[in-house]
């Protein structure tokens, strides 16, 4: 993030403050029940694992920055800017806590239901855009956190109306 812009390897530093105040499990600047937000100098002491950003840029030009900051954070924000808007956007993700969660259920789900019909309940390429995205980023922290081109991931599809992570 001190790095600035996006072409100097940073980020705005307005989106990651408004993950931030939306998240429920910020940790807070001192001991005790509080509501002191933490202040920069102060996150790397609240990350318990070393923090792993990564940043995509997709071919119509969307920027994106996906931190993982575990001790600082423990659940799932995303802020935006709207086209031809000032204002950033932010939101919580509601999951399930990783011990009661059943992430992989949905998923068995939707495979059953591919090989009893023969037909999968949802576009077969958004499983390999999200796979090869994924890929794509430990590759890069591998390789000493080089960018890496990803032709192969020119795939277009069209989603469903509804929502596929669970139906029964």
């Amino acid at each position: 993030m001190k790095a600035g812009s996006w072409e100097s390897g940073g980020w705005d530093p307005g989106f990651f403050e408004t993950c931030l105040c939306r998240s429920h499990t910020l940790a807070p600047a001192r001991d005790g029940f509080n509501h002191v937000y933490p202040a920069i100098d102060q996150m790397p002491g609240l990350v318990r694992l070393e923090p792993i950003a990564y940043r995509i840029e997709y071919a119509d030009g969307l920027k994106v920055t996906m931190l993982l900051l575990e001790g600082l954070v423990g659940d799932f924000t995303f802020a935006a800017r709207l086209k031809g808007r000032r204002e950033l956007l932010s939101t919580l993700m509601y999951v399930p806590h990783p011990q009661q969660g059943h992430f992989f259920n949905p998923l068995i789900n939707n495979i059953e239901k591919m090989f009893l019909t023969g037909k999968p309940t949802y576009p077969l390429e958004r499983t390999l855009l999200t796979t090869g995205l994924t890929e794509a980023g430990v590759e890069s922290l591998w390789r000493g956190q080089v960018p890496l081109k990803t032709p192969h991931l020119a795939i277009c599809y069209t989603s469903t109306k509804e929502s596929t992570y669970w139906k029964s």
